[in-house]
C-alpha cells in the first residue's frame, strides 16, 4: 500500500471534516459521497498504476486533451473509516507528480466541490466550493482556491473572467454549474462525473482493482495509529 494515501499534509480524512468540504453534506445524511472523479494529466497506464495503490476499485478511461478520467467504483472503498468515501479518499489522496496537473469533481448534496492540483515543484491542492442560491462559499477548513487557478490547470486561462461569472452565480444546480463550466474550460468527463454515462461504458475504460491485502495492511496500520495516539494522549 502507498505510503501517499492519506498520510500527507492535507489526508483524506481532512476532505470530510471540513464544514464546506465533501463529507460535509455527506455526514449529515449519513451516506456516501453522491458523485465524482479525478482528472490527471496523464497517460492512463500510469493511472492504473497509481489505482494500484489505493484503497478502492476505480475506472480508469483516457479522455480527450491529454486528460485520464479516474472514477470511484462503487461509493465505498475497501477501506474502514474514515477513509471509506471512495471520492473522499480519490480526491484527498495525493497525486503522483507525473500525473499532474489533476482536477477533482465532488457531486456532494446540493454542491460542487473542486479540487485543483497544479504541476508545480512542490504541488498543494486547492478547493472551490459551489452552494445553490449562493455561489461559491469558503472551503471550511481547507486550503480555498481560485477560478484563476482552475482556468489555469484547465490550460484556457483567457477564460477565467466567464468561468468567475459562472461561479459567482447562485443559480442552477451542481449538475449543470459543473457542465457549463467544463464547457467554458474545454474539460472532459462531465458526464462522468455527474453519472450520466457509466465509467465502465466510456472508450477506452479500465477496470483497476488494488490488493485487498494491501488494504487491509493499511488498515491495520490506521488502527494502531489511532491507538498509540489514545494511549499517549491518554497519559497527558
Amino acid at each position: 500500500m502507498s505510503p501517499d494515501v492519506g498520510t500527507g499534509p492535507e489526508p483524506a480524512a481532512g476532505v470530510g471534516s471540513s464544514a464546506a468540504g465533501p463529507g460535509a453534506d455527506r455526514d449529515r445524511a449519513g451516506g456516501a459521497t453522491a458523485a465524482g472523479l479525478l482528472l490527471v494529466r496523464g497517460e492512463a497506464a500510469r493511472a492504473r498504476d497509481w489505482v494500484l495503490d489505493g484503497l478502492s476499485p476505480a475506472v480508469v478511461a483516457p479522455q480527450d486533451g491529454g486528460w485520464t478520467a479516474i472514477v470511484p467504483h462503487g461509493a465505498r472503498s475497501w477501506a474502514a473509516a474514515p477513509f471509506d468515501d471512495a471520492v473522499v479518499a480519490l480526491l484527498g489522496r495525493r497525486v503522483k507528480r507525473r500525473l499532474l496537473p489533476a482536477i477533482g469533481v465532488a457531486l456532494v448534496g446540493r454542491r460542487l466541490v473542486l479540487c485543483v492540483i497544479p504541476a508545480v515543484l512542490r504541488p498543494r491542492r486547492s478547493w472551490l466550493v459551489w452552494e445553490p442560491g449562493v455561489g461559491l462559499v469558503r472551503p471550511g477548513t481547507l486550503t480555498p482556491g481560485t477560478v484563476g487557478q482552475l482556468a489555469a490547470v484547465a490550460d484556457h486561462r483567457e477564460q477565467r473572467d466567464v468561468a468567475a461569472r459562472m461561479l459567482a452565480d447562485g443559480r442552477g444546480s451542481a449538475e449543470r454549474v459543473l457542465r457549463d463550466l467544463w464547457d467554458t474550460l474545454g474539460l472532459p468527463g462531465a458526464d462522468l462525473a455527474t453519472g450520466v454515462l457509466a465509467a465502465v461504458h466510456a472508450p477506452g475504460a479500465v477496470l483497476v482493482e488494488p490488493s485487498r491485502e494491501d488494504v487491509a495492511r493499511f488498515n491495520r496500520t490506521v488502527h494502531e495509529v489511532r491507538r498509540w495516539r489514545e494511549e499517549v494522549e491518554g497519559d497527558r
